[in-house]
């Protein structure tokens, strides 16, 4: 054996050696759940071993003790079953990371933030919040503070935005639901206009998304900035570098993962209907949520669809 494959061996010990500990607590996760161990494991099982790991560690720590749980299967000769619904679970977990590692005492970090939940949340189009130049902002193109509505339930924002790429001037409302945990939109949003008050001094023609400069100065966050101080962040932490489109396609996604009816989603995300149906990814894990053992049997509780309003053409 020469030294070169020596030297190999050797670092792929180290690295297994590593992961060992991902490996370690995947067993206890199991063990603990009085769940049975089978190899492969299972993705659905994977999943639950992410998103527990999530409330109690980093979105690195999470990532790195994946990615041992999968060299271990490979060093083993084994598949790993890790797929689409893996990949979203861990996505989830990056808004996470997010408000581990940015500064919440920094004007801009709490722009970041907010914006990160408004857009993820709200299934939107990074380019319809935040312009590519500082000079581009307008109040008739992005959002401002007088953008904002209460829902009736008081929980809840609704924001309009003034323009948006199907409805053009029209503009769109989108729905900012309330949520659990640390990425919850309406609580970014609130301390995102406590570090920048001077946002609230001219509601109607300021940017949502600007943060304090000092002096009473607002700077527009743009859509470069945002990406380079979020994928900063990821990228240190071993995460995937992604672009403002992942937002919108991992939260539609998530929503349909989550069992949120497809017609409801499509309508909060302001889909139109061939671009909706181009971004239903991970088709095999949605529709079973929606069409798998059906009770036909129970009678006429089933809303009436029309063909007629759904055309379809044969291929």
């Amino acid at each position: 054996m020469d030294m070169d494959t020596v030297s190999a061996l050797q670092v792929l010990l180290e690295t297994l050696e590593g992961y060992q500990g991902g490996v370690n607590c995947f067993l206890a996760f199991c063990s603990a759940n009085n769940i049975p161990l089978s190899f492969p494991s299972p993705e659905w099982l994977v999943c639950a071993f992410a998103a527990h790991r999530a409330g109690s560690c980093s979105g690195s720590a999470v990532a790195n003790n994946v990615a041992g749980l999968r060299a271990w299967h490979i060093a083993n000769g084994l598949p790993w079953l890790g797929g689409t619904c893996l990949k979203y679970v861990l996505r989830s977990v990056m808004l996470e990371t997010l408000y581990s590692s940015l500064d919440t005492s920094l004007p801009l970090h709490v722009c970041v933030l907010a914006c990160a939940d408004v857009v993820f949340w709200g299934q939107g189009r990074l380019g319809e919040f935040l312009p590519t130049s500082q000079s581009r902002f307008s109040h008739k193109f992005f959002p401002t503070p007088a953008c904002l509505r209460s829902m009736s339930s008081g929980e809840s924002l609704m924001c309009c935005l003034p323009w948006t790429k199907v409805s053009k001037e029209r503009g769109e409302d989108i729905f900012l639901g309330r949520q659990l945990g640390p990425s919850d939109p309406i609580s970014s949003l609130i301390a995102h206009l406590v570090a920048s008050p001077e946002i609230l001094a001219s509601p109607a023609s300021s940017h949502l998304f600007a943060y304090s400069g000092g002096a009473g100065r607002l700077i527009s966050l743009t859509k470069c900035k945002f990406l380079l101080v979020c994928n900063s962040v990821w990228m240190a932490q071993g995460l995937p570098r992604i672009s403002g489109h992942c937002f919108c396609i991992g939260r539609t996604t998530k929503l349909l993962l989550c069992n949120v009816p497809p017609h409801i989603v499509k309508v909060m995300g302001c889909w139109s209907s061939d671009s909706f149906l181009r971004y239903w990814r991970n088709l095999e894990h949605i529709a079973p949520l929606h069409a798998e053992l059906l009770d036909f049997d129970s009678g006429n509780h089933l809303a009436k669809t029309s063909v007629d309003n759904h055309p379809r053409s044969c291929p």
